[in-house]
Formats: C-alpha cells, structure tokens, sequence
C-alpha cells in the first residue's frame, strides 16, 4: 500500500469516526444554550439512533384501599415516533379483593397488554401536556373465596385522556395520567370491579 493509499485510508476512517460521533452526540448539550434538548435528533440536525428514542420504565395504578383493595403495575415501552409524539407497548397486572361482610368475599386478576399514543399538542402554551389514548385487552380471572369455584373473562377496554410529564431527563420523566374508560360498562360488568370508576389514574415512570 503506497504512502497515499495509507494516508486515504487514515482520512476515511477518522471521517467514519467524526461521523459516528455526530450520529450519536447527545441533545443535552442543547442546555448549553438555554435551549430545551431535541428528542429526536441530534444537535447538528442528525436522527437519533432507534436505542437512543426508546423510553423504559413503568407505573402503578388502580390504587384502592380499604374494601375493596385494589393495586396494579404497568411496565412500559415507548418510542419518541416525533419530537410531539411518544407511541408504546404496556402490560398490566392488577390485583383486587372484596371482603365480607359488605361484599362476596372475591378475588379479581387481570392480566393485560396495552398499546397507547400520547400527543402534547399545546406545547407553546402548555409544554408536556399530552393526548392520551389507549386500548387495553384483558384476560381477567375472577375467583369466589367461598366456594374456591374460578372462571376468566375477557374485557377491551379503550381510554382517552390527558398525561403531565414532568421531565427528567431526555428519555425519562415523571407522569401524571387521568384517563376515561369507554368500556366502562360492558356487557359483563367486569370493568366496574376492576376499576371502579370509568376514571383511571395512573402515576408512571419513563
């Protein structure tokens, strides 16, 4: 290899090297100058790699106690689609129990995933205020104490809403959900156990 194919080849590499280093800068240096960071982009205007979009984390809800006493979690995958679009995936447990003597003493466990969309469409007046919507498909197993007899039924149920992000960091934050479930009152009557309230209130992490 000649002194000038040596010299082209260094060139190249460090030019892939620069590159890759912009591919993944960090927004955060936007703070630098008083700006907020991009979501998804780079500083000089590059798309973010797919990894550095993703959001992980997770939350609870359905938070009752007393009797009923009710508790569930959600974990949860999202992906910043835009810089004012974050789309995911979710699963939910949610435990409840009714007690004697008000109630028949029952058990109640839901099993779900759920995909959502959240939006923040006001941000030059309100910033991190989101859209929310959601569809939750369960598989709900629900036991009489009593009798130890068992069965499971399955309940859809579509939310719409608002979410508050407080933010964290880039890909992390704190958020505040209240949702309105449409399906409150299907046709079996499980969502009103479950939930017991067509309003469900999540607190989340991601």
């Amino acid at each position: 290899m000649s002194h000038i194919q040596k010299l082209l080849f260094i060139i190249a590499l460090l030019s892939s090297s620069v590159a890759f280093g912009q591919l993944t800068e960090d927004p955060e240096d936007r703070r630098d100058q008083g700006k907020d960071p991009f979501k998804t982009q780079t500083v000089d205007g590059q798309p973010l790699p797919f990894s550095q979009r993703l959001r992980f984390g997770g939350g609870i809800n359905g938070f009752r106690f007393g009797n009923p006493f009710s508790l569930g979690v959600s974990p949860v995958v999202g992906y910043q689609a835009t810089e004012r679009l974050i789309v995911g995936i979710g699963g939910t447990y949610n435990y409840t129990h009714y007690k004697a003597p008000y109630y028949t003493p029952t058990t109640y466990n839901q099993f779900g995933v759920r995909g959502f969309a959240m939006y923040e469409f006001i941000p030059s007046i309100l910033p991190n205020l989101y859209l929310h919507g959601e569809v939750e498909n369960s598989s709900i197993q629900v036991k009489d104490d009593q009798t130890s007899r068992s069965n499971s039924v399955g309940v859809t149920a579509p939310l719409v809403g608002l979410t508050y992000s407080q933010p964290i960091s880039r890909r992390f934050g704190v958020n505040l959900t209240a949702l309105y479930n449409l399906n409150y009152n299907d046709p079996q009557g499980v969502s009103q156990y479950i939930y017991g309230s067509p309003l469900v209130i999540r607190l989340s992490f991601f």
